[in-house]
This record gives structure tokens, sequence and C-alpha cells, in this order.
């Protein structure tokens, strides 16, 4: 490792307007894939399915995720060249009386392609899982604060050579992550600059993706009332926007990925800066363990010996970066923040975001509320619901604990809310694909570094039972399904059910691609599913 990193870095401003290069264009669409454990992966792996069936991946902008989307967006994205498209998301079934329980692929619920994405959630479960770690701290002696990154890279990263333990290094990978080969080869680039790395250092993106969003969040002290700020990586991370009433001030832009733990040593000048590298190199594992940090923080509760798993990372905001050293900060789970990754594309201005709500809560009616997932409310300035007394307005009340951390997200008018549920409700009611089109203004926010005053047009795909896609089911197929899914399908628990088996995994992913890809109607001279997406991209 050389003595110092030659890194880049991008200042930006509390709000975006017209920072060259931060902007997605006024066209542009994005795709959320929220969290969520295996359930969430599950379903992004149907979405893209289903987008990649419609041909229509190649005009994503941008895939913006958090925790169990993050697993599908990382691992998409970094896709190795040798592993196929069709392997890793499966081929598209938009016929649901087509579906077996055995027999051949791809109509038979019980076995994946080679590759598969799918494949993710068969290996995991807390018994698993904690095994894993056990192995990890007792024969390879990792320290606390790194067994959850491990974790990670063995159990998700690792089947798609994504993860290379080092026996000289602590059986810890020690590749940094990157952008493509062309962009570390860029005249003036990261190789240029850093003449001791080579591409052999890094894992690049090796095909044409949409730009990459990995979401995460850091308290901003360690005080019981700490905020949670918002933490996004790709080639560059960090916190975009100064957050305010901070000591030191966090955010203030974007740097170099392999610049984060390493501790700041001065400007070089056309903004970039000499690092001093950490003992560890920052890898894939360790953004995709802080986006998924929920997991990380139940077995941290329920086990004291692994006291310190919550990732903890050395991070210098650029802000501050000449006057404050670099602090320690504790990480959190996406979710515990923003769960569904579009408060992030909001912040780059993308005017259209298909978002997976790829949630185990399922809609409601409580008599005079409609009940929906907790992560809807707080965007349009509300605490999530509460049985007897509904949605408190956070100007009214900022909540406690977990609520209380959600008070920075309304990026939307609180008088929108009711439309948007009103029309998930009705979806459900008539038992079709719960897939909701809505124009909303977007109010300014400076926590996310959203500017506002413009409008996104927005696809909200709500996870929940459809009978239209069940029904169409034989009879041998649901009671796989039930008994796979312990009569949760689509509903699985986020904690409770992390290990998914073939069959629960196949008929999420299948009825995730039939709600966006398929040529149904509910009705004469309605739009199909898939015309309902394809909508979007007119």
């Amino acid at each position: 490792m050389p003595a110092n990193l030659n890194t880049s870095f991008l200042p930006l401003p509390a709000v975006q307007t017209a920072v060259p290069g931060v902007q997605a264009p006024p066209s542009a669409i994005g795709l959320c894939l929220s969290g969520g454990g295996s359930r969430a992966l599950t379903c992004a792996m149907g979405q893209l399915r289903a987008l990649d069936a419609l041909g229509l991946m190649d005009q994503i902008f941008a895939i913006s995720s958090v925790s169990g989307g993050t697993w599908a967006n990382s691992l998409y994205t970094y896709l190795p060249a040798s592993i196929s498209d069709a392997d890793f998301l499966g081929t598209a079934v938009l016929d649901p009386s087509q579906l077996t329980v055995t027999g051949s692929l791809p109509y038979a619920l019980d076995q994946l392609p080679p590759n598969n994405l799918g494949s993710v959630p068969l290996g995991l479960g807390v018994l698993s899982d904690l095994g894993e770690i056990l192995k990890l701290k007792y024969e390879w002696s990792y320290p606390n604060s790194d067994l959850w990154q491990g974790l990670i890279g063995h159990s998700v990263l690792r089947p798609f050579g994504l993860w290379s333990p080092d026996p000289d290094q602590n059986h810890f990978d020690q590749h940094f992550f990157s952008w493509t080969d062309a962009y570390l080869k860029l005249p003036n680039g990261t190789l240029a600059r850093n003449p001791s790395l080579t591409s052999g250092d890094f894992y690049t993106v090796s095909r044409k993706r949409p730009f990459m969003i990995f979401n995460t969040a850091l308290f901003t002290d360690d005080s019981a009332n700490a905020d949670l700020a918002p933490f996004e990586a790709n080639f560059m991370l960090g916190v975009r926007q100064p957050i305010p009433d901070t000591q030191p001030i966090i955010g203030g832009g974007l740097m170099d990925s392999m610049a984060m733990t390493g501790a700041y040593v001065r400007d070089l000048g056309n903004n970039e800066m000499a690092v001093a590298p950490a003992k560890r190199r920052y890898t894939l594992a360790d953004i995709v363990g802080s986006s998924s940090a929920a997991f990380a923080q139940e077995l941290e509760e329920q086990h004291p010996a692994l006291n310190g798993l919550v990732p903890r990372y050395g991070y210098f905001p650029i802000a501050t970066r000449k006057t404050v050293a670099e602090k320690t900060y504790r990480f959190a789970d996406g979710g515990s923040l923003e769960n569904l990754g579009l408060n992030a594309m909001l912040a780059r201005g993308v005017g259209r975001v298909l978002v997976g709500i790829n949630t185990d809560e399922a809609l409601g009616f409580d008599g005079s509320n409609i009940i929906v997932s907790s992560d809807l409310p707080p965007l349009f300035g509300l605490q999530p619901y509460v049985k007897g007394v509904g949605y408190v307005p956070y100007s009214q009340n900022e909540g406690s604990s977990s609520v209380r951390l959600f008070r920075h997200n309304q990026v939307f008018p609180t008088s929108s809310f009711a439309a948007l549920q009103q029309a998930l409700w009705a979806k459900r009611q008539a038992g079709v694909p719960i897939v909701v089109r809505q124009t909303l203004p977007v109010l300014a926010n400076s926590w996310f570094g959203v500017a506002g005053n413009t409008t996104v047009d927005v696809l909200w795909m709500y996870n929940d039972f459809v009978p239209a896609f069940w029904n169409q089911l034989s009879w041998e197929v649901k009671d796989a399904i039930d008994v796979a899914g312990f009569l949760e399908f689509p509903l699985y628990n986020t904690f409770t059910m992390l290990k998914l088996n073939t069959i629960a995994v196949s008929a999420l992913a299948h009825f995730w691609c039939w709600n966006l890809a398929a040529d149904w109607r509910p009705a004469a001279g309605q739009p199909s599913n898939a015309e309902v997406v394809k909508g979007m991209f007119d």
C-alpha cells in the first residue's frame, strides 16, 4: 500500500440546483429497490426480470437501493461478464397457469438457473448466519467490527465472484470498488494518479448498467438523541449535503470510495486530495453490509458476545476535511432512515421513478384509515400508522425512538397522501396488481439535498397479495407456495424469513415479473400490466 492515495472529491452545497455532473437529465428514469431482506431481494429480482423482458433496462438512468434491495443492486451492477443476465435474473413466465412445482425451467418452481440471484436467500437464515459469523470470529480471528461485513462477503458476494478473502490479510477481501475499467484508466484518472494500483485492485462494472446508488446512514453522534444522516455510495461516497447543527459539520460532498476510512492529508488542487490509507481497504462488503445493518443490530442485541457487530467507520466530511480530523461514526441500515431509496433519487433531480415498495406490511383498513407501509407516510410529513391514532403529522409531534428518525424525510405535500392511499386500496380491493402512477410536487429537503420546486412522476409498486395472479395458478402450485411460504406469500417477514427455499423465491420473483410485464388486463379497454409500466417510458 502506498504512503498516500491520490483521490478525487466532489464538494456539494446544501441543495443541488446547478452543479455540473450532479443532477440527472430532466427526462431521466430511476428505479428504487426498497429494503426488506430476502423478500426485498427476491421482489427486486422479479422487477428487474420484468424490465429486462420488456426491453426497458437500457432506459433506466439509476438504481437506488436499500438493505435487501442493495444485495440485489450490488450483485446486478457488478455481475461478472462470465454470468449471463438470463441466468442471474431468470426467464419471464407471463402466464401463471404454466407454472409447475417440478419439471423443467423456466416453469418449475423447485429449480433456479445457475448463478441465479435467488440463490442468495437459500444460504441465509439466523442459524446459518450465526454459524458463519462464529466461524469468522473463532477460526479466522475476525474482530467483531468486521464480522457482519465478512458474513455479507461470504454469503452474498462470494458466490458471484465479488469476495476474495486474502489469507495474508486476515482473510478479508482487499479489493476496492469503483465504476468501469475505462473510468479507472482515464487520463489523470485513478490509476494514473496512483501508479502503485492496477485494475486488479478494484471490482468494476463490466457491462452496461444503470448508475448505482447504495444507501446507508450514519448516526450524527453517539448520544441517545442522535439523528441519522443519509450516506450513499457508488464509485464516490459520503453525505452529499452539509447536515446542520452537527459538530463537526457532517457532509458537504462525496469522495472516492477508496478514500473511505482513510485520513485526510492535504488538498492537491483540481478537487483532488491526498489520503493516508486505513489499515484495511473499504470494500464492496462494507457498503453492502452497512446498507443492511439492521440484521447486524438484531444479532448484536441477541448475542452479547457479538457486541460491536454494527459497522463503525472512520469518516471525514468534505465540508470540514481541512480542519477536523477523521472521526469514527456508527452506521445504520439505510431503512432506519429512508427505506425506499427514493430521496437519494430526488436529490439528483430524476423526473420519473419506479419505486418498489417491497414490504411485508399488507394494505388494510381500520374503518377510518387506509393502512399502508410505514415507509410511505414520512415522505408526506406523517408518522407511520398507529392503531387508534392514525397518522400524526410530524409538524405536531416529532415522535420517539425509530419513528423520530423519519422526521426529516418529507419530500411531498401532506395533502397528496390521501390520494395515494385511496389508489393503492382501490387496486387491492379490485384484486389486481397494486401498481399506481402518481404525479407529485417535490418539496425542498435540505437533509437529503432535494432542491424541490418541481414535480416527479412516480410508479408505486406495492408488494401485497394479488388475487388476479393467484387465481391463475394450479392447485398444486398454490399448495406448494403456501407450504414454502408458511401461508405468508408474498409478505415474507423481513427477519423471521431471511432464509427462503427455492419454491418461495421462485414464486415471488414470478409474481413480480407478472405484475409488471404480463399482457394481462383487469378488464376490456383497460391497460395491461405491461402497458402501465411502458407508459412511464413514453
